[in-house]
């Protein structure tokens, strides 16, 4: 290590006198949980050992007395804990936050829980965001002891202390505690020399010392991670997100077809009725041939309709299940698609339909971007998971990019607790899997 540039014994004292500064402000910083920790435990150890001090007993008995002994230690350390760092922890926690931004430059914005202005319900009781009360002035203390006493990023401060405790305290005082004890080594004559051997080293490590600050605080001095819970709520929030843009996008969809088609055809084939019952009487051949036009519209809107079905719900998916359904929608694919399947009967419905449109939208990308001649979808089932893997001899390159249709499989499939792997080289081939967590039917 080197000091920071500059040159000359004045700059080497200036930041030697810095260093020792920060050095005792961290000390005080981060003295007060350990120092808490350690007079509990040695005062608790005292005491319980008193109780056992003349004991006379098998070697069994004193065994258990002094587990006893140990778990009475340890409560009694996590109680003085518990006393001290709801008061102590948040302005340690902010005071060592401000000293981070402002010495090696660690910016870190955190956001403590606000007090919840109460409300007064219709059944006459406040309600202070978490239960009610027959007072304002009630509801309003519960109110503030809530925000102030149990919120996570408290706590989270609380676990900065103590882990600061055992790592930024010990090397932040270690300068100090150099001199103090270089000082002392002095007053002695023959140790003199190990005097201002400790004296000179404590000055050299005391620019250093201090830095400790930046790499701790970077990862406990910030906002309380998420936990798992937390992780999986934002999770559904976008997987819903995403299914909701998706089900207006079909909504849409069959809107269009059905305006732009099936409503058109039913409009004409009104008309024509119309006309021909104009004409039944003065020229019944024009109305007949009015009528089988009419007939012939109506097979098409007929056939429009299945089709739309089709998108909606495959008949044949219900009736037949996944696995037939993805081979009649091979039947229709423009490149040759190989279907099979070691699955050995059929799983459940949500699973089959969500399973059924990720495959047939993964088709469709290899029928428009793939370039491939020859497509392969095969199915299997092990250890409680369907797997659907569709591979293609085409050009590669997939990958599951915002706002791509692979990132909205990957999307829906993680509501099933799914997951969507991806083996697609530049060059191809590509190789897609989707895996959904379920069981046969």
């Amino acid at each position: 290590m080197r000091l920071p540039e500059g040159g000359g014994p004045p700059h080497w004292w200036a930041e030697i006198a810095r260093g020792l500064y920060r050095s005792a402000v961290l000390t005080g910083l981060t003295w007060p949980l350990p120092t808490v920790c350690l007079g509990a435990a040695l005062g608790g150890a005292r005491v319980v050992g008193s109780w056992s001090e003349h004991l006379s007993a098998p070697l069994a008995v004193r065994a258990l007395v002094t587990v006893g002994q140990v778990l009475m230690v340890l409560l009694w350390t996590a109680m003085a804990v518990w006393v001290v760092h709801p008061l102590t922890s948040r302005p340690l926690a902010e005071a060592a936050r401000a000293r981070a931004e402002r010495w090696p430059g660690v910016r870190l914005d955190v956001t403590y829980r606000a007090v919840f202005q109460v409300r007064r319900m219709s059944t006459g009781y406040w309600w202070d965001g978490q239960e009610y009360h027959r007072s304002e002035r009630e509801a309003r203390r519960r109110a503030k002891v809530h925000a102030r006493f149990h919120d996570p990023q408290l706590h989270w401060d609380g676990l900065w202390g103590l882990v600061a405790g055992v790592s930024v305290l010990p090397v932040a005082a270690l300068p100090l505690l150099g001199l103090a004890g270089g000082a002392y080594l002095m007053l002695t004559p023959e140790l003199i020399g190990y005097g201002v051997a400790l004296t000179v080293a404590s000055l050299a490590a005391a620019p250093f010392a201090w830095r400790v600050l930046g790499p701790v605080a970077r990862r406990f001095l910030g906002p309380v991670p998420r936990s798992w819970l937390g992780r999986r709520v934002k999770e559904l929030e976008a997987i819903q997100a995403d299914l909701t843009q998706t089900q207006a996008a079909e909504l849409e969809r069959i809107e269009r077809d059905l305006h732009d088609g099936t409503q058109a055809r039913l409009l004409a084939m009104g008309m024509s009725v119309g006309v021909a019952e104009q004409l039944v009487d003065t020229d019944p051949a024009a109305a007949k041939a009015l009528l089988a036009e009419a007939r012939t519209a109506s097979a098409t809107a007929l056939a429009e309709l299945r089709s739309l079905v089709r998108g909606i719900n495959p008949p044949v998916l219900a009736e037949r299940g996944l696995v037939d359904a993805v081979r009649a929608l091979a039947l229709d694919a423009p490149v040759e698609v190989g279907v099979h399947s070691t699955v050995p009967s059929r799983v459940e419905r949500p699973v089959e339909s969500a399973v059924y449109f990720a495959v047939a939208e993964l088709l469709a990308n290899v029928v428009k971007h793939a370039g491939a001649s020859r497509a392969t979808i095969a199915f299997a089932y092990a250890r409680l998971t369907l797997t659907a893997t569709v591979s293609d001899d085409g050009v590669g390159g997939a990958a599951a990019s915002a706002g791509s249709g692979l990132r909205g499989i990957e999307r829906r499939m993680a509501a099933f607790h799914g997951r969507l792997d991806i083996e697609s080289p530049a060059g191809g081939p590509t190789r897609i899997t989707v895996a959904v967590p379920c069981a046969l039917s």
